[in-house]
């Protein structure tokens, strides 16, 4: 078993579907913003990059506040480009394998943790999904094993969906303006894994959290009812990688 070197987070978008001026990694979730939570369960993970760019130095404050060796990549250009190049700009000099999560994920411990131990075992990329949920979403075909991704898809739909997470062996991300699982298909099949996760890129989909009320998420949130809040104001830069 291999430790897990490297971790990404992307966080640099504008969040506009969610409608509330914020990065959606600044979402206040219970007691904590929404990037605490993935910082949480990378903790073990040696080097963890957030890529940044819409109100950066906000989410660079506050992530700073948790974890201090954060590296922060900047996307100056965040409002002309893709999750993909966002990423790219962040693991284009890696020559070991890395784990990508989109920053507006909330993550079942446990589940996590059975990921982050399946790719300390694997020598082979992984891409996870989840329970079909979003009002957006990709749709994943699995083989018959369910161990392969086989193919991503708008329709028909399917039980599953692409969450957003992956763990790749090798570096094939190009700095292109194109949703990420169009560079993953090109690999396909992939060795899959479930993952139990909510993606919050709407109202709907922060609806359909509190709705579905989900033991582990009362849990890991500590309070049940509590709603969203704004992000942190007044923030002072930080060192970042460009």
């Amino acid at each position: 078993m291999q430790p897990i070197k490297h971790a990404i987070i992307s966080a640099a978008g504008l969040g506009s579907r969610l409608g509330m001026d914020l990065p959606k990694c600044l979402l206040s979730l219970g007691q904590h913003k929404l990037i605490y939570y993935q910082l949480q369960l990378l903790a073990d993970v040696e080097n963890v990059s957030v890529v940044v760019g819409f109100r950066e130095h906000e989410v660079m404050e506050y992530v700073s506040s948790i974890r201090s060796d954060v590296l922060f990549v900047r996307n100056p250009h965040y409002m002309e480009t893709s999750t993909v190049q966002s990423i790219y700009l962040a693991c284009r000099y890696l020559k070991e394998p890395f784990i990508m999560i989109d920053g507006d994920l909330l993550i079942e411990p446990k589940s996590c943790a059975r990921f982050l131990r399946q790719c300390a075992m694997s020598d082979e990329s992984i891409v996870c999904y989840t329970k079909y949920r979003t009002s957006d979403p990709v749709f994943v075909q699995l083989d018959q094993s369910n161990k392969m991704v086989t193919e991503f898809q708008r329709d028909p739909a399917t039980p599953y969906e692409w969450c957003g997470v992956a763990y790749l062996t090798e570096n094939y991300i190009v700095d292109r303006n194109c949703h990420l699982y169009h560079q993953l298909e090109t690999r396909l099949p992939l060795k899959s894994h479930y993952l139990d996760c909510y993606e919050i890129d709407t109202p709907e989909d922060l609806n359909y959290i509190y709705a579905n009320n989900e033991a582990w998420i009362k849990t890991l949130l500590a309070t049940e009812n509590e709603q969203p809040t704004t992000a942190v104001t007044d923030p002072a830069p930080t060192s970042v990688a460009v």
